[in-house]
């Protein structure tokens, strides 16, 4: 499913991997997700320790599947299990 051109999760993945644009074509978000699995991964981590209600290994857990599932479009099962382990390695060192 082709995703709008003015899709907020384009903006979002531009900013996240500091692609230096202000938005990016649909294909192009996938591949830098695809390839930049443990920088996304960063990128989600670091919202979910700025965010004031993960105070828990739960929560931020649970923040990742939300925000996991609004990308769920841009992602491939094999990217989506890169981010969870990157992300599981950030929340280790974390607690």
């Amino acid at each position: 499913m082709a995703l709008p051109s003015g899709d907020i999760r384009l903006v979002q993945v531009a900013r996240m991997l500091g692609l230096g644009a202000h938005t990016v074509p649909e294909p192009v978000a996938r591949e830098a997700i695809a390839k930049r699995p443990a920088d996304f991964a960063a990128a989600l981590f670091a919202e979910a320790a700025a965010n004031d209600d993960v105070t828990s290994t739960k929560a931020a857990l649970d923040y990742l599947d939300g925000r996991l599932s609004y990308f769920r479009d841009l992602l491939t099962a094999p990217t989506e299990a890169a981010i969870r382990t990157a992300f599981a390695g950030r929340l280790a060192a974390w607690e």
